[in-house]
């Protein structure tokens, strides 16, 4: 599949912008979480599902790195800090990182808030933020086959699997597609 990243809003408009859900707040991330990124990205249980846990300095250099692609005139990254909104305790990472041309959506959902239907909550404001006020023409997503849990997830996002992967799962959703079941029915 060679779809890319398509974006169709406006100038000025394209950065992350903060968003609720009716249980979360989602912030732009900002260069005072590099703490937060860094221990996400390096504590080897969060990671166990998404790949090797990064030790401090490669866990650094990713978040400069995301900053860096939030921060273009055209941003390649839309990331996002969840908290619930009650309490304000951190709930995990959200957003769509483009790679290889295509923005892959996904999440860090911190061990606590797990099963509770964050990761859906958030993830399903990210495809839409995509889609409505992003401009994407499609969404991606990418997974490890031990990760069982996110098999549902992404169906219930409205993705489809993408064939001829053994070594992960590979997601893909159109816009056309989005539009036509999931577009209308959510706010």
């Amino acid at each position: 599949m060679s779809l890319s990243l398509q974006i169709e809003s406006p100038a000025g408009t394209l950065g992350a912008r903060a968003l609720t859900t009716h249980r979360l707040s989602l912030r732009p991330l900002q260069g005072s979480d590099a703490h937060r990124y860094c221990a996400w990205f390096g504590d080897a249980e969060l990671m166990a599902h998404a790949g090797a846990p990064l030790d401090p300095e490669a866990a650094a250099r990713a978040f400069r790195a995301s900053l860096a692609m939030m921060e273009q005139a055209a941003p390649t990254a839309w990331l996002w800090v969840a908290t619930e909104r009650v309490t304000g305790e951190e709930v995990g990472l959200v957003g769509l990182v483009t790679r290889e041309g295509m923005p892959e959506i996904g999440s860090i959902i911190v061990s606590p808030q797990q099963g509770k239907g964050y990761a859906y909550e958030a993830l399903a404001c990210i495809r839409d933020e995509g889609f409505r006020h992003l401009g994407l023409a499609a969404q991606f997503g990418c997974q490890l086959p031990v990760n069982h849990r996110s098999i549902g997830l992404m169906h219930k996002l409205g993705f489809d699997q993408v064939p001829g992967h053994p070594d992960r799962i590979h997601w893909h959703l159109s816009r056309a597609t989005w539009a036509e079941g999931l577009g209308s029915s959510v706010g």
